[in-house]
């Protein structure tokens, strides 16, 4: 009996640990959902619905105005195109660069290897600053280029320290296997290296891809060209566009519209595209992240 009543007590004791724990689960997805779903309805939505106080779960009469006025607007595809580009090539050249500079770093028999190293590190700690950042760009005839919005931030000492404590941790004995094969420098790298750090590379390279995607500070700086504006430049032009509109007394194409209309279709205009891409990449991104949690 005793034995009974004391499983009894486990038992309710787990039922209501569990029903805590899916309370606690539950606020919290509403917390952390519930803007971007409240930004989509605003996007959605009419003028006098958008400027009621209060929670707001679906839109009432359906508009599509605010995205219309967004995409009236050449600049926007131009943004897009920018960023998409940006995003994918800076992308690219980062885990190129990454990697190849982990898997040198590994070995440190090579010239100048401590010295090299403390470099890396040191930029984690001391950046060069704005004003002799556009300098060099200038003295280097990148500035109003597409190059500037990728190359200064191609390589990063955050990503080589992860990404060379991973490849440290597969270790060196399948390079030494490997050159007993015949196999060179480059060969082990490509053929066997980089297949197992894929996951390191998703996790880095997700990291890159929306660190360009939400980039402005640069195009804005360095590319003040109009053909060369990243698509947050863009979208803030058509915030202030739809203040202006609104402290004006609007106009006839911007008469159903407010600014937290504008601005709630702007932010889901350059949100979407992150969030469709993420579940092709979620496996290696776990992944990823995981085995960076194991090998410490």
């Amino acid at each position: 009996m005793v034995k009974r009543n004391k499983r009894k007590v486990e038992t309710t004791k787990k039922k209501r640990y569990y029903i805590i724990a899916y309370i606690i689960v539950i606020l919290l997805t509403f917390i952390f959902a519930y803007p971007f779903w409240h930004t989509a309805v605003l996007s959605f939505s009419d003028k006098a619905y958008a400027n009621t106080v209060g929670f707001k779960f679906w839109p009432k009469d359906i508009s599509l105005d605010a995205y219309k006025q967004a995409f009236a607007s050449g600049s926007i595809f131009t943004g897009y195109y920018n960023t998409i580009w940006r995003a994918v090539v800076g992308t690219l050249i980062t885990l190129v660069i990454t990697f190849a500079a982990s898997f040198s770093m590994i070995h440190k028999d090579i010239p100048g290897w401590k010295f090299i190293n403390f470099m890396i590190i040191f930029t984690m700690y001391f950046g060069g600053g704005v004003v002799p950042t556009y300098l060099n760009l200038k003295s280097l005839g990148l500035l109003n280029t597409r190059w500037v919005l990728v190359l200064p931030t191609a390589a990063g000492a955050w990503n080589f320290m992860v990404m060379r404590t991973f490849i440290k941790g597969i270790g060196m004995e399948m390079e030494e296997a490997a050159r007993i094969d015949g196999a060179g420098v480059l060969q082990t790298a490509i053929r066997i290296y980089l297949p197992l750090s894929k996951p390191t590379l998703a996790v880095i390279g997700l990291w890159s891809f929306v660190n360009h995607w939400n980039a402005w500070f640069d195009s804005l700086t360095y590319a003040n060209k109009s053909e060369l504006m990243v698509l947050q430049t863009v979208v803030r032009r058509l915030i202030d566009q739809g203040n202006e509109y609104s402290q004006s007394g609007g106009s006839a194409s911007m008469a159903d519209m407010t600014p937290q209309t504008i601005r709630a279709a702007t932010v889901i205009i350059c949100t979407v595209p992150i969030l469709l891409g993420y579940p092709f990449i979620q496996k290696y991104l776990v992944k990823g992240t995981m085995v960076g949690a194991v090998k410490g």
